[in-house]
């Protein structure tokens, strides 16, 4: 289980470094294996998420599914911006 929560926080936060370096219309493989990887790696901690006993397991395979579901929605709304389906806003909010 350890391996499988440090092979999300790796991709998760892999797939989010690659979205932050690129336009949406340059997705390419790169971009579409690790999304793909972290669809397998959630999915994967999601089913397992249920034998895990100590508090403190649970909430490290909280933690990674967190960063994968940020990744994934991140590059779906990339996916989504390319192809047109609606357009990419800045929702930061800045410093007072």
């Amino acid at each position: 289980m350890e391996d499988a929560v440090s092979q999300a926080r790796n991709a998760g936060g892999l797939l989010e470094d690659m979205l932050i370096l690129i336009e949406p219309t340059k997705l390419d493989e790169n971009e579409i294996d690790t999304y793909q990887e972290c669809l397998q790696l959630k999915e994967h901690l999601s089913d397992q998420l249920w034998s895990v006993t100590e508090s403190k397991g649970v909430m490290d395979v909280q933690n990674a599914l967190d960063g994968l579901t940020r990744a994934i929605t991140g590059y779906e709304m990339m996916k989504d911006a390319a192809e047109g389906d609606w357009e990419l806003v800045d929702v930061s909010i800045p410093s007072l």
